[in-house]
């Protein structure tokens, strides 16, 4: 065998670890501290959910801000320019035309009279005294360069109450977006309580583990110490050793465990999966005081605080203004409008006949007179409308009461839950204590201790359970009444 220098070796031997140990050669990232409200407000300001109903409610103002200009008058320009390349020629054959006389101011038919004093007539067609004879000619009209330009001005004065009814409902659809972005930041901070308490639940159980496995470990020491000098048997060993296969699971699933709920919260936090955090672990540790249910809800509690209620209300309000909306197009309409133009153009024989502007005023009236009944007919579907609306909105509302009922009842029964639990584990510590000091002075054996260490871990991890139960149950009751 060659000999490899030490300094070779030091060298392999550093690479090796490497390779095995990768993560020791790079440095661990810093873990973030975040409490409950931290991590709410950064899922708050990352969900997309959330950007996209703050951009609906911003659209929502600008069209509330778009109707409100019908209630102005609107001005406008206009303009129209005329070009031809040839003008237009007409012939013109000549011919007579009555001479009419000027009788005290007025013009009266000079007409032929007989003797008698009758009308002379000629094919039936009376016949006058005197004729202007028109000579043939060709008429020129030219179009080229002819054009009009102005500015007017409309004004609505009574649509109906198209306008006003169009205006609330923009308004009501704005009021409608600033809820509905209200309602989503409560799903995204319940789901960010949910994914928080379950880390905080993990990190417990995790240290629990840790905890059984190490009191296994130092049991088995302890046995195995035993059995060199002949106070304990083989047999107690192989116990101790099954004891500690089950310390073993116990421990890499709750690793595993905390590892997939600090994955969970990442994910919803918008941050990489791969983010080491630590989260505030205090509101955890409560005592019997904070696990009174009256401290969570009082009587006066009600759904109607809820976000989604007050959707629905609004939805309803909707409904309601529809109704005058769709009135509005059978009910008379009045308007003005003014303009103020110049036209210049139209030649006739070289001369220029339109050269002039002007003001001008007009007001439009609409009556619907009939229409077969198609007003009657989409009134009463739009009523049809609000009236599904609230027989919606009564049927969600008692739903709405069930579930805060259903919360207020979990509420207390996580509470006494975490209570029991609580006094279980305190038992259970004491027994494991008392177990295990016993049986070093012999006095316990060791199937009861094993069986105390089993009973302490389940009693722990059911006691953090309810815990966590509890929390998420009080979440779950303050967005049941608007409180969250």
């Amino acid at each position: 065998m060659r000999h490899i220098p030490t300094f070779t070796r030091i060298l392999f031997i550093i690479a090796s670890a490497a390779l095995l140990h990768p993560a020791a050669m790079t440095a661990q990232p810093q873990k973030r501290f975040l409490t409950l409200e931290q991590c709410r407000a950064i899922a708050i300001d990352s969900s997309a959910i959330l950007r996209s109903a703050r951009m609906m409610e911003e659209k929502t103002e600008f069209d509330r801000k778009a109707v409100l200009t019908n209630f102005l008058p609107k001005i406008s320009g206009y303009g129209l320019y005329l070009w031809t390349s040839n003008s237009f020629d007409y012939d013109f054959g000549g011919g007579a035309l009555p001479i009419y006389k000027n009788v005290y101011g007025n013009l009266v038919p000079d007409l032929m009279k007989d003797a008698a004093g009758n009308i002379v007539y000629n094919n039936g067609i009376p016949v006058f005294n005197q004729y202007a004879v028109i000579p043939p000619m060709t008429l020129s009209v030219d179009l080229a360069n002819t054009f009009t330009a102005g500015v007017s001005v409309t004004q609505p004065v009574f649509m109906g109450g198209k306008i006003v009814s169009g205006y609330r409902m923009a308004a009501i659809g704005t009021e409608m977006s600033a809820l509905n972005t209200r309602l989503k930041a409560e799903e995204v901070t319940v789901s960010v309580d949910e994914a928080y308490w379950l880390l905080v639940k993990t990190c417990r159980l995790l240290e629990t583990a840790e905890s059984f496995s190490a009191t296994v470990d130092s049991m088995y020491a302890f046995v195995q110490n035993a059995v060199e000098v002949g106070m304990a048997t083989r047999t107690d060993l192989l116990k101790v050793e099954v004891q500690r296969g089950n310390a073993a699971l116990m421990l890499a699933k709750a690793d595993n465990g905390h590892r997939l709920a600090m994955m969970n919260l990442c994910h919803i936090l918008g941050l990489p999966l791969t983010a080491k955090l630590e989260v505030d672990q205090s509101g955890f540790d409560i005592d019997s005081t904070e696990l009174l249910p009256e401290s969570v809800y009082s009587g006066a509690d009600s759904v109607e605080g809820r976000t989604d209620y007050q959707l629905l209300v609004k939805q309803a309000e909707l409904k309601r203004r529809n109704v005058d909306f769709v009135r509005s197009d059978f009910l008379p309409q009045l308007g003005v409008m003014a303009s103020y133009g110049y036209t210049y153009g139209l030649k006739l024989m070289d001369k220029t006949l339109l050269n002039q502007d002007g003001f001008t005023v007009m007001a439009t009236l609409k009556v619907p007179i009939f229409a077969w009944g198609e007003g009657y007919f989409k009134v009463q579907s739009a009523k049809k409308e609000y009236g599904m609306a609230l027989e919606e909105l009564e049927r969600l509302e008692g739903l709405m009461e069930l579930e805060r009922t259903r919360n207020q009842y979990a509420v207390s029964e996580a509470a006494l839950q975490a209570t029991l639990a609580r006094k279980a584990m305190e038992s259970a510590e004491k027994n494991l204590t008392v177990s295990r000091d016993q049986y070093e002075l012999g006095m316990e054996t060791l199937v009861n201790v094993l069986e105390a260490q089993t009973q302490w871990s389940k009693c722990r991890s059911e006691w953090i359970e309810a815990v966590a139960d509890y929390r998420l149950a009080c979440t779950k009751y303050l967005k049941s009444v608007g409180s969250l």
